[in-house]
């Protein structure tokens, strides 16, 4: 999937104010990114948010088999909530 501002995937918006579209063009060409406004109501900005604070992934911890359980239980993991 191409990113979010790209050619092949603009940002896309939809405002209700001039001031708003002023905003979202500033903000979009101050990064480079490729965009797409609206005048509609209701208004959503939810492409530009998400490319503003893109979501986190999500870090998986590795335990090892003979480590104590994380559950608190006092056995071995892989006796525990391994199986």
């Amino acid at each position: 999937m191409a990113k979010l501002g790209s050619k092949k995937r603009p940002i896309i918006v939809r405002v209700e104010s001039e001031a708003t579209a002023q905003y979202v063009a500033e903000t979009c060409e101050s990064r480079g990114w490729q965009f797409i406004i609206g005048f509609e109501s209701p208004e959503d900005l939810t492409d530009l948010e998400n490319a503003l604070n893109p979501p986190i992934p999500v870090q998986v911890e590795k335990i090892d088999r003979n480590a104590p359980c994380p559950c608190g239980s006092g056995k071995k993991y892989k006796k525990c909530c391994a199986l």
